[in-house]
């Protein structure tokens, strides 16, 4: 499965509200502890979202655009 790094943060920010601030406020602290590739981190990293929801949001256009579907944005 692509992306399985990204699909570990968000599922991990949906359960733990700490680490989902942290994942909003300092993205780089947050992610040291996944493996993750690096035009995966380079995309989270580079997100512009402000909420836990737009950023999820980002990263589902995100793997759908870098997986080769076509994408209506919401």
């Amino acid at each position: 499965m692509k992306h399985e790094g990204i699909q570990a943060i968000i599922g991990a920010a949906i359960v733990d509200s700490v680490f989902r601030r942290q994942l909003l406020e300092d993205a780089r602290s947050a992610i040291t502890e996944f493996c993750l590739p690096p035009d995966d981190a380079v995309a989270l990293l580079s997100a512009k979202a402000t909420t836990f929801q737009g950023l999820a949001t980002e990263m589902q256009i995100w793997i759908a655009s870098s997986d080769g579907k076509k994408v209506l944005c919401p």
